[in-house]
């Protein structure tokens, strides 16, 4: 992995989150501390997407974000949630971001092991069925989404997807309690008030 890289990434993405709410600035200070530990194998990775959730809240968004990265652990795609900024797309989730720019950019990609999606929240049903067709076989997600996420409710899909889902990883992160307590509270920072935008429509 090169860390070096991921931290200067992160660097770059904080520093394009500007003046914001007192919780937008709580929480880009407490990412701008963060020291990502090597005693756990995922928490550069998880911080990363952590950046990206909060800079999808700071426009307006659902606080996710999503990294695809290869086999020497460089981020070749990355994103978060748009389904608000910069206009209204109900399939914008963070992981449909990347997917969509990665395929986009590689139509003949063959190579499935060689990449990993980490994700700063369990997958959505669509985001499960979609990255589940994909050719990515590893999916690596921060915090759990308990009311949201279906990972933990794959047995309740149709039997095709679960047997799908079969030849595919899709696990929590090995990074810090830390780091997914921060990847919870962010998603949090403005769930009430989009759900019901979504509601209204």
């Amino acid at each position: 992995m090169n860390t070096a890289r991921i931290l200067e990434i992160g660097r770059q993405r904080l520093a394009e989150i500007g003046p914001g709410s007192e919780d937008i600035m709580t929480w880009r200070t407490y990412l701008t501390r963060y020291q990502p530990s090597e005693q756990y194998p995922d928490d550069a990775f998880a911080w990363l997407t952590c950046i990206l959730a909060l800079a999808a809240v700071e426009k307006g968004n659902f606080g996710v974000g999503s990294i695809l990265i290869d086999h020497a652990g460089g981020v070749i795609s990355q994103g978060h949630n748009e389904v608000f900024h910069p206009y209204f797309r109900s399939d914008r989730h963070a992981e449909m971001v990347v997917m969509d720019e990665f395929e986009d950019a590689n139509p003949d990609f063959e190579k499935p092991d060689d990449y990993t999606l980490y994700t700063s929240l369990e997958p959505c049903p669509m985001c499960l069925v979609r990255l589940s067709a994909s050719n990515v076989k590893r999916v690596v997600f921060a915090a759990q989404d308990m009311e949201g996420g279906m990972v933990h409710k794959v047995s309740d899909l149709p039997v095709f997807w679960v047997e799908l889902l079969q030849t595919r990883v899709f696990r929590q992160a090995r990074c810090s309690p830390d780091l997914i307590d921060a990847a919870h509270q962010i998603f949090l920072l403005n769930l009430a008030e989009l759900n019901a935008k979504i509601k209204a429509q």
